[in-house]
């Protein structure tokens, strides 16, 4: 009689032992999971926590199972050992303004998984960055970058998206139908509600929309109606997801404080003076976020061609305006908006949020602790403890005494998976 060989007695024989042996089963477990340890490193554990000097993280998997001095710090037999002297370590980045409307990643399902990512090696992971949120793009294409991402055929960060944004009515930037595209733009609350609940129940992550809006260059902007955005904000908020809104200028930041978002995406220089301690205050009791996108106004009047001088005085407001709601106690996010701008090294940011009064771990924080509290995830990720996720930066240099280290990473690695290494 012939018999198959899942029916084998050595089989079955085998088999059975792990089964009633679960100790050797683990163990077995055990000897198959992926150990590195990072030793000889400069540790930020939180943008709070004393640096630890010569220290070593263990991961496993996608794990942190140990941080501390080295010489207190046991290697686990057959873990990888990568020697991080000279090197800073700290908890995976957040840009929690991007978009993804390149025109390079805009049909992601056809690209080759190479091309695709090279492209989030350029844009996001050599910087360190392990989740970002996209506040801006088709979500047909962006979700699909996601999935590509989180089946492991490429590497890149965790994304979050709010898909389009929407707009008031007949709202769509000069920017967006200079090249052919139109926002959703409301006309009645009813409409608010019904699209913001369409919208996440496709899978987005939250909600952005535009509380005032440039809709011809040189002209005033048009203003989301209170009642439309207080629309978006309760169908958003009753799905427990955060909303973010561009305010293009000061009319614009009070619709979106009076309406309830959680997240402005932009200062607003336009105005040309900086938030009085009136505005601030308002912002703070209803607990709104910043997102300065400094570098974002030296890039665009750049590329407006504009005089240095104006460049200069315009920046110096936006600066200004970070460093008066930084120190009132306003929580900032770090965020870039790059994908709308195409130079993609966020050194000039981290400069520009130095001018405004932020040390070094306060700009830490913007990047890691804030942000994966606000939107969920600090149970997670933000901090290099032992339980947490494997999301971490390592880079070369001192940040306490040259900002600029930031960006020269060396490893970028997001649940215990290297997704950048420098060559």
């Amino acid at each position: 009689m012939r018999i198959s060989k899942a029916g084998h007695p050595i089989i079955l024989f085998i088999i059975n032992f792990f089964l009633s042996h679960p100790a050797l089963a683990q163990q077995k477990k055990e000897i198959n999971k992926k150990i590195i340890a990072f030793t000889h490193a400069t540790i930020y554990q939180s943008p709070v926590d004393a640096v630890i000097k010569d220290g070593t993280v263990i991961i496993e998997d996608e794990k942190i199972t140990a941080v501390g001095k080295r010489k207190k710090i046991k290697i686990p037999k057959g873990a990888e050992v990568i020697n991080c002297k000279g090197l800073t370590i700290t908890a995976g980045f957040w840009n929690s303004h991007v978009h993804f409307t390149d025109r390079k990643v805009s049909n992601s399902k056809e690209m080759a998984d190479k091309e695709l990512a090279d492209y989030l090696k350029q844009f996001l992971t050599m910087y360190g960055v392990t989740y970002a949120f996209d506040i801006g793009s088709f979500p047909e294409n962006t979700l699909a970058i996601k999935q590509r991402i989180e089946n492991g055929s490429v590497s890149g960060p965790f994304i979050f998206t709010t898909g389009a944004p929407l707009a008031p009515p007949n709202g769509t930037p000069f920017y967006l139908k200079s090249v052919g595209i139109t926002l959703p733009e409301l006309n009645s609350t009813g409409m608010a509600t019904g699209i913001v609940t369409q919208f996440l129940n496709s899978g987005v992550d939250g909600i952005k929309m535009f509380a005032a809006s440039p809709v011809e260059r040189g002209k005033d902007e048009v203003l989301m109606p209170e009642n439309f955005a207080n629309a978006v904000t309760k169908a958003a908020h009753e799905k427990k997801k955060p909303v973010f809104a561009h305010p293009s200028v000061n009319g614009g930041l009070q619709v979106a404080i009076k309406s309830g978002v959680d997240i402005i995406a932009h200062t607003t220089p336009d105005g040309g003076k900086t938030w009085d301690s009136v505005i601030i205050k308002q912002m703070l009791a209803n607990n709104v976020y910043v997102i300065p996108t400094l570098k974002l106004w030296k890039w665009s009047l750049q590329n407006d061609k504009q005089s240095q001088d104006r460049i200069d005085k315009f920046t110096a407001v936006a600066i200004e305006q970070t460093r008066a709601f930084h120190a009132a106690g306003g929580k900032i996010l770090f965020g870039t908006d790059i994908g709308f701008m195409n130079d993609f090294n966020p050194v000039d940011e981290y400069i520009c949020m130095q001018q405004a009064g932020m040390s070094f771990r306060q700009i830490l924080a913007s990047m890691t602790t804030i942000p994966a509290e606000k939107f969920g995830q600090s149970n997670q990720t933000g901090k290099v403890a032992k339980g947490m996720n494997a999301d971490l930066v390592i880079f070369s240099g001192n940040p306490e005494s040259d900002i600029k280290a930031l960006t020269d990473v060396v490893y970028t690695i997001r649940k215990g998976k290297i997704i950048y290494k420098k060559q």
